[in-house]
């Protein structure tokens, strides 16, 4: 049994990511209760409140902050208070020679406070792994880490800072809507800022059934992460994928989807990709990277102001129904 739970998070066009799961470990066979990011602050609650409604706990097994940007760790702290945490995984950027960047007060700040709620904090590379492997780190390595922690430090990141800052259209998600899917036009992988591409990859393994979560990685990371997956035998095709950085056309390149998940061509149907994206943004997720995922085998479904929850079937909430795939959507100018 498994339900993963993306919770929305964001208002217009600011996206985030809260997702939380509860699964049978195949090591003992009870239950476990994993979150992988909390959102934006204002998202803290209604994480803790889905676990207490859904779950029926109080108790999480493991919470894991991917990377320190706001829409990934504001909410985390209001989990660690609000829950009985048991351990946290994270990057202590600070302790890797990016002290003095702003992101490093915010993780002091949160391993103060789970370390004063007794929660065991644990920095976790490739490698690191939990309940039978149902949960496995697959980047960064912690020398790739600080390798993105010195590009931080010595400003390499700030072309990209300056291009993820332009304002956007309020476009929804279903007025970028088209009627046909078309052939692919291979597209190259687009410069990432070594702060996304620091995003703790994760591997999960569900009722024997492969998923990934992405966070904001960009292709080099992903493709690092893959490396290791393959060295370690378990880069089997994910069933479920978290398309990273809410699904952003930089985040994303054909041989990189041709890697992961096979060519184009595929029937969908077979395998589930999932967005985490505000309602109204107009770049998350592309157009692009959504048709790309469809033509390799995934109905993709996306957040856009509500929850989603991929399962192991027959599970019953009240209110909740099935989610309705992305048709194909119109596709960006390639273009920065």
């Amino acid at each position: 049994m498994f339900e993963v739970d993306f919770l929305p998070v964001g208002e217009a066009s600011r996206s985030g990511d809260a997702i939380c799961m509860r699964f049978t470990r195949p090591d003992t066979g009870g239950q476990a209760v994993v979150v992988i990011d909390a959102g934006f602050e204002t998202s803290g609650d209604a994480l803790v409140e889905h676990i207490k409604t859904f779950y029926r706990t109080t108790v999480v097994d493991l919470a894991i902050l991917t990377h320190p940007d706001g829409d990934h760790i504001g909410g985390m702290g209001k989990l660690v208070r609000g829950l009985s945490v048991r351990e946290l995984w994270l990057h202590d950027i600070g302790a890797h020679g990016g002290a003095t960047l702003p992101a490093a007060k915010a993780v002091d700040d949160l391993i103060a406070v789970a370390t004063g709620q007794g929660v065991a904090v644990r920095e976790a590379w490739a490698g690191a792994s939990r309940f039978g492997g149902a949960i496995t780190v697959l980047g960064p390595t912690k020398d790739y880490y600080e390798q993105l922690v010195q590009e931080q430090v010595d400003g390499a990141s700030a072309r990209s800072s300056a291009a993820a800052s332009l304002v956007e259209s309020a476009r929804s998600l279903l007025e970028r809507v088209t009627t046909m899917l078309g052939i692919e036009t291979p597209f190259e992988a687009k410069e990432v800022n070594p702060r996304n591409n620091s995003s703790m990859i994760v591997r999960g393994l569900f009722d024997d059934r492969p998923s990934l979560f992405t966070a904001d990685a960009g292709v080099p990371a992903l493709d690092a992460a893959w490396d290791y997956a393959e060295s370690a035998g378990i880069a089997d095709t994910p069933v479920m994928t978290q398309l990273a950085h809410h699904g952003s056309r930089r985040n994303c390149s054909s041989a990189w989807l041709d890697r992961l998940l096979g060519p184009t061509g595929q029937t969908t149907g077979t395998r589930t990709a999932i967005a985490s994206c505000a309602s109204k943004s107009a770049k998350h997720p592309s157009g692009r990277v959504i048709n790309a995922h469809k033509r390799r085998g995934c109905d993709v479904v996306a957040t856009a102001g509500g929850a989603l929850c991929h399962n192991s079937g027959g599970l019953a909430r009240p209110n909740w129904g099935p989610a309705t795939p992305l048709g194909p959507m119109v596709e960006e100018p390639d273009e920065d």
